[in-house]
């Protein structure tokens, strides 16, 4: 009987090839953006973590008040506070990420490490699937460096070769043995490429890092204990947190507002992208709304058509359920054909929403269409054409033999099915009203940002970085290689001035140090200030086009044997010297800190003030920042060159490689960009927001026009006899149209005042996303309303058109 009813459908179907291919590309668009959604909504949020026991799995956060206090790691004394008085953690590892060179035979590149303590595998519950991984064993001062490499980074650096175990390296001119490679497994803060034992760094293992309580350079990740939960461990840890901040007042300022989060390690990876992935997800749930309501008009104008083929069917013996049954079948082939469809589109959609996980979350390379994913569409699809079959009516039973004897030749759509489909296409009118107020809004936030200035006098600005390996070579020797960098690039055509800096224009660093000023006391309850540490030569700010203010740039006199001096930022200038002039101030850099990493903390005479710029984006608040003369601390940074050029600066890309790796031919070369490349990835995530919703919008409003278009149309078919009618008592055409016109209209007010309602509401929810515009935002309100009454008003004037059209005596004679 089912394959009965399955060639029924399809024979059915196949007499109306446009409803049907209507219905299969509508169903297709929406399962295809919710699959392709969902799969990135489970790989980053929802899919259980590689780890053994992962759910189990909790990260601690440090965090203080002000700009780049989100997460300020801890001390190795501190982690030992926990790790003795916490029994709701059974383990607590150790991680710092660094950066360091690899050098190979005939390369070098800069790699993403992690320095772990040897339980970090056993407390992170992972596993090799190559050689050995860390543990207790290689703990000390006294074991060779041994590495452990990620999955990805096997696969890509070394293509899978087992014969890697064993081999020895060199990371940082010290060579390294390979000792095993880890199951694939996300990483936090960032991607991982090795693992390393903390011998590798001396600094790391020595008593300065080891004690000082204020030396924060370590992440924590923790592992519940058997038998207690979450709320116990934040409980636990905010106790100790209090008795330690008590027991060491000088090492907290009370200003600054120290805290302790407990956050699942499963929810940490994930939390950047949740706004983001949401709000996509509810797009895509839109689409889909308009999808079937769409469809389910298409089949209500499809079920009046057929209304006289099914009292015959139940004449002839068909019972509702036999009935019923006919359409679930046909309307599961049409969500069939229109799922494999979406599962197509779905496939290209997954590679582009991958680009945009990777800039959010350590967990995109975990997407995929996986059985859970096929799962999803296949209950989707079930829930469509369920819906779709119950949507249409059948004939009750006791109106068969009546409705036979009356000889039915013709069956109109009732009020009740008028009203269903007015109201469907209301609901796609309100949908689509919300969607591209979401998708105005983050179009108006591009356009906002688009407006920032950047702080740079000029943007054509060639950066690279050639970060050194530290430890190779004497500080004297590096800047003796940066410096012949820069004179061999000043002599290319068209290069202006060189700069040598720690940090590239418009980029951030999180070496943050405290501060202090002269004379300036902190207030009662006032958070000590922090400001961003960088080394510069005295072209770099001519170089970078970052504006001087007050004051003098770098001279070359400023030297170790000459008194120290800073070039301080507006921001911090305005934070400490509102009322005088900041030229011959002095500041110094305060803490325990100074005393672990070797910076000193003698005054230091303010020479100049520079501009703001905007390092942490366009959409973020300008920080703190005191430049040093690159000649006055030790290169425990690795430097990068800034070339001004006087025309297109990405032209002298390849030229300005080539001589660089000719004067440092084993030193990697990375992010070669021009100051404009760099502006344009700040906002990539932003901008690829703004095209997928703006994408849905523009589907969801296609969709709805073709609704609005359909019902109207389908109104004056059912309507021919009565406007054929009205106009042989005297209308005319013009009439008729406006009488269509003003049926469209209803419907197009109406939805309309719901969506600008719901869109009022609804906006508030991204108000994260947003820049420099509020979520209730006039001016985008009103820009949608007005281009969905244009749209709407445009899918009226087909079917009324249409209806001025009617020759009544042709209406009159076919009826």
């Amino acid at each position: 009987m089912l394959i009965s009813d399955l060639r029924y459908a399809v024979r059915s179907l196949s007499r109306a090839r446009g409803f049907a291919l209507a219905v299969i590309l509508t169903l297709g668009l929406g399962i295809g953006a919710n699959t392709a959604i969902f799969s990135v909504v489970r790989g980053v949020l929802l899919k259980p973590l590689p780890h053994r026991n992962g759910d189990r799995l909790i990260y601690l956060r440090q965090s203080i008040n002000g700009p780049g206090g989100e997460n300020i790691v801890f001390s190795v004394p501190e982690i030992n506070d926990f790790r003795q008085r916490a029994k709701t953690l059974g383990g607590i590892a150790e991680y710092s990420s660094m950066t360091y060179s690899l050098r190979g035979e005939s390369d070098a590149i800069r790699f993403n490490v992690g320095l772990v303590t040897g339980n970090y595998f056993n407390v992170m519950g992972l596993s090799p699937v190559l050689g050995r991984l860390l543990n207790d064993g290689d703990d000390g001062t006294k074991v060779p460096p041994v590495m452990v490499l990620t999955h990805e980074f096997w696969m890509k650096r070394f293509g899978g070769d087992r014969n890697v175990i064993g081999r020895k390296v060199i990371v940082d001119g010290k060579p390294v043995e390979i000792v095993g490679v880890v199951q694939p497994a996300p990483y936090f803060p960032q991607p991982m490429d090795a693992l390393l034992n903390m011998v590798i760094s001396e600094h790391h293992t020595s008593a300065l890092m080891v004690q000082g309580r204020t030396h924060r350079m370590t992440e924590m990740i923790a592992r519940l204990a058997p038998g207690a939960t979450l709320p116990q461990a934040r409980a636990e840890v905010a106790a100790i947190r209090a008795r330690v901040q008590k027991d060491y007042p000088e090492a907290y300022d009370p200003g600054s507002g120290y805290r302790v989060t407990v956050i699942p390690f499963q929810e940490v990876l994930g939390e950047k992208a949740k706004l983001t992935l949401w709000l996509l997800m509810g797009a895509a749930a839109f689409v889909m709304i308009i999808s079937c309501a769409n469809v389910a008009n298409l089949t209500l104008m499809r079920g009046v058509r057929r209304e006289q083929e099914l009292v015959v069917r139940a004449a002839l013996g068909a019972g509702v359920a036999r009935l019923r049954r006919l359409l679930l079948v046909e309307n599961l082939v049409l969500a069939l054909t229109g799922a494999a469809l979406g599962l197509i589109i779905a496939l290209g959609g997954v590679r582009l929403l991958v680009s945009l996980a990777e800039r959010y979350s350590p967990r995109a390379n975990e997407i995929r269409l996986d059985g859970m994913v096929l799962g999803f569409t296949l209950l989707l699809t079930l829930a469509v054409a369920l819906l779709l079959s119950f949507v249409a009516s059948l004939p009750k039973e006791g109106a068969l033999a009546s409705a036979v004897a009356a000889g039915v030749h013709r069956v109109s759509g009732s009020l009740k099915k008028q009203r269903l489909q007015r109201g469907l296409v209301v609901a796609q009118i309100a949908v689509s009203v919300m969607l591209l107020t979401g998708a105005g809004l983050l179009t108006r936030t591009m356009l906002q940002l688009s407006e920032v200035k950047s702080g740079l006098k000029t943007e054509n600005v060639l950066t690279m970085e050639v970060p050194l390996a530290i430890g190779e070579r004497k500080d004297a020797d590096a800047r003796a290689l940066y410096d012949r960098m820069r004179l061999e690039l000043g002599a290319v055509p068209g290069v202006r001035d060189v700069g040598i800096g720690s940090v590239m224009p418009l980029r951030s660093t999180i070496f943050q140090l405290d501060v202090k000023a002269e004379g300036r006391p902190l207030a009662n309850g006032e958070a000590q200030p922090r400001a961003e540490m960088r080394t510069a030569n005295p072209d770099y700010f001519r170089a970078s086009g970052i504006p001087l203010l007050k004051g003098r740039e770098f001279h070359e006199t400023d030297r170790d044997s000459s008194g120290r001096v800073v070039i301080i930022n507006k921001t911090l200038a305005d934070k400490f010297f509102p009322d005088r002039d900041p030229i011959g101030q002095r500041i110094a850099w305060s803490g325990d800190v100074l005393r672990f990493i070797g910076v000193s903390g003698d005054w230091r005479t303010v020479v100049g003030v520079v501009g703001d710029t905007q390092d942490g984006g366009l959409d973020a608040e300008p920080r703190p920042v005191v430049f040093e003369p690159w000649t006055q601390e030790q290169v425990f940074q690795g430097f990068g060159l800034v070339i001004n050029a006087a025309s297109a600066s990405s032209g002298l890309a390849p030229a300005a490689t080539r001589i660089v790796r000719n004067i440092a031919p084993h030193e990697p070369i990375e992010h070669v960009m021009t100051v404009s490349q760099i502006r344009d990835e700040s906002v990539a995530p932003r901008r690829l927001n703004a095209m997928l919703v703006s994408s849905f919008s523009l589907l969801a409003v296609i969709i709805a026009a073709v609704g609005i278009a359909g019902v109207l149309a389908f109104s004056v078919s059912a309507r021919t006899n009565e406007i054929g009618i009205r106009m042989s008592l005297g209308a005319d055409s013009g009439r008729v149209q406006r009488m269509v016109l003003m049926e469209g209209g209803v419907l197009l007010i109406a939805g309309l005042l719901i969506g600008v309602g719901g869109a009022v509401f609804a906006s508030g929810l991204i108000r994260g996303l947003l820049f420099g515009v509020a979520p209730q935002d006039p001016v985008t309100l009103l820009g949608v309303a007005l281009m969905m009454l244009a749209v709407g008003i445009g899918a009226c004037w087909l079917p009324a058109r249409r209806a001025a059209k009617i020759d009544p005596a042709v209406a009159m004679r076919g009826q």
